[in-house]
């Protein structure tokens, strides 16, 4: 019974959860003078992809389809770039001995308690000296070294057994040949958890892509979605803004609904060790 009335509880808990998504796949599709109706009608009627069209082919100044496309490249190259940092960050951190390690990791951890807020004046400094202001690169670079992904890469290097290391050493296992071949297939489950993480912040990001970019064919989709809702400040078309989210957040929920179980996974895993 205890049991039943958990799942009861949970099951009452997503519903409520899932309520506002829902709310916004039906306005998309809802004319917009309906849209901002009261009482909500849930189900639109009559049903329209006008809004879709005004999102993906009219844009009204943004280009929705190109604001897609550069998210696409820039979430999956920061993803990339941070397995490509954090993971021998994490092997040398868990596996290799040297003076000030512990205290140069936890260090490295504290950053975490820190407002993301902080760096953006340093970060917007060098950003700009190097000439990548108004890049793509500006959006790929500074998030690609992150602590969360050395401290939940680290927990799963410690628990690769150090016999299992000795031996590849005896055999003549260089370390970086043991990372490749055998502590990277080992945490596999890690990377992926973190490369979706990091794919999934990176996605959502929208206060740093506001400060460094200012050409349109270079916005992420965030931002062109916020300039996008900003051309109906006088007239509110709930429906077509409704559309813009929902083009913007059905890969995330598509992917999340492959890929959940790694996360949770890796998570758990993570703080139980």
């Amino acid at each position: 019974m205890r049991s039943f009335l958990y799942s009861l509880f949970m099951c009452i808990l997503a519903l409520f959860w899932f309520l506002p998504i829902l709310w916004m796949f039906s306005t998309s599709f809802k004319p917009n003078q309906m849209a901002a109706s009261y009482p909500i009608r849930w189900i639109p009627s009559p049903w329209t992809w006008e809004n879709y069209v005004t999102v993906v082919k009219v844009g009204r100044g943004i280009d929705i389809p190109k604001a897609f496309s550069n998210s696409v490249i820039v979430s999956t190259l920061v993803a990339i770039g941070v397995l490509l940092t954090a993971t021998p960050a994490a092997y040398v951190f868990a596996r290799v001995k040297f003076r000030g390690r512990d205290i140069l990791f936890w260090a490295i951890v504290a950053t975490l308690a820190l407002p993301v807020q902080m760096f953006y004046v340093p970060v917007y400094i060098i950003v700009d000296r190097m000439g990548l202001l108004d890049t793509l690169p500006a959006l790929i670079l500074p998030p690609i070294s992150p602590a969360l992904g050395v401290f939940l890469l680290r927990q799963f290097m410690l628990s690769i057994p150090g016999e299992l290391e000795d031996a590849a050493r005896i055999d003549g296992c260089s370390r970086l040949r043991f990372l490749v071949s055998i502590a990277v297939p080992l945490v596999k489950p890690a990377l992926v958890s973190l490369g979706l993480i990091t794919f999934l912040s990176s996605w959502n990001n929208l206060m740093w892509p506001l400060l460094v970019i200012r050409t349109p064919s270079k916005m992420t989709l965030p931002l062109a979605l916020a300039r996008f809702q900003g051309t109906y400040h006088f007239v509110f078309e709930a429906g077509t803004i409704m559309a813009g989210v929902t083009f913007a957040i059905m890969p995330v929920i598509v992917l999340f609904a492959f890929l959940h179980t790694w996360i949770i996974r890796g998570v758990s895993l993570s703080i139980e060790k």
